[in-house]
């Protein structure tokens, strides 16, 4: 039987159409906010990549925030979550970041990546139920244990490339990971950042930043697609600044700022 199945499986594997990669220098956009990092974009219907520091593409960082869409899909879907509607109670702790000092729907925690509220859902979905989830989620190389179970997606082992980024990405858009569709909706509505007459943005940012060694080590992210004349779009950039420097608001606002000049001047994509 092996022998018979073989020959179907090479010719299946030969005949089925390669994703090419195509090199471009993007250096330009990131010096001007002052960081270095990488750039992927893939074209679902030429099945094409661009990428702009491909080794670096290639190379796995913490998810951060990015984390959010699988994780309120899991939350929706194992049930620790009601809805995106439902309230995240404030524990009273003052943070840095005003905006997580309150009550807020999960909805909004998502928008301004309120790490406690994300936090506070960790702990009802549980280490058991990750390790379930997102073995069938395949979203990237994530380790949670039940002692990291809050954290596993800020700091740790955990890992995930630009590539792997876009193919979570890819199979949310279209509907193909085994999450119910209502909680897939949901998800994707919660991520609508701009559109025009023809085109819709949707995505996340991501920050992980700490001190090692004396000196600052931050990370940012930007993932999502642009739907564009029934077309789709999807991209992934990495960034940190240069020489290990602090986590300015050239740093912060730059991760969609770079992203947006590449989609619009590189591609002609929200136009």
């Amino acid at each position: 039987m092996r022998l018979l199945l073989l020959p179907v499986f090479l010719l299946c594997y030969f005949l089925a159409p390669a994703q090419r990669v195509t090199e471009r220098d993007f250096r330009k956009y990131f010096d001007e906010q002052g960081v270095e990092g990488s750039f992927l974009l893939f074209d679902a219907k030429a099945n094409q990549y661009t990428a702009y520091n491909l080794s670096r593409c290639r190379e796995g960082f913490l998810p951060a925030s990015t984390f959010k869409i699988p994780n309120t899909l899991i939350g929706l879907e194992a049930g620790a979550l009601r809805d995106t509607s439902e309230i995240c109670h404030w524990d009273g702790v003052q943070r840095e970041i005003a905006a997580w000092n309150t009550d807020m729907p999960y909805a909004q925690a998502l928008r301004v990546s309120c790490v406690p509220c994300y936090q506070q859902l960790a702990r009802r979905i549980g280490a058991a139920r990750y390790q379930t989830w997102l073995a069938k989620l395949k979203f990237g190389r994530m380790n949670v244990t039940a002692a990291t179970v809050d954290t596993f997606w800020l700091t740790g082992t955990s890992r995930i490339t630009q590539f792997e980024q876009i193919d979570f990405l890819r199979r949310f858009q279209s509907g193909k990971l085994p999450i119910a569709k209502r909680h897939q909706d949901a998800v994707k509505a919660l991520l609508v950042l701009g559109k025009g007459p023809n085109w819709m943005l949707r995505g996340k940012t991501g920050w992980t930043g700490f001190w090692r060694a004396g000196k600052s080590n931050h990370n940012g992210w930007f993932v999502g697609w642009v739907e564009q004349n029934g077309q789709a779009y999807f991209f992934a950039l990495n960034m940190e600044p240069k020489n290990g420097g602090p986590a300015t608001q050239e740093f912060i606002q730059g991760r969609r700022a770079i992203t947006e000049k590449i989609l619009r001047q590189e591609f002609q994509l929200m136009q």
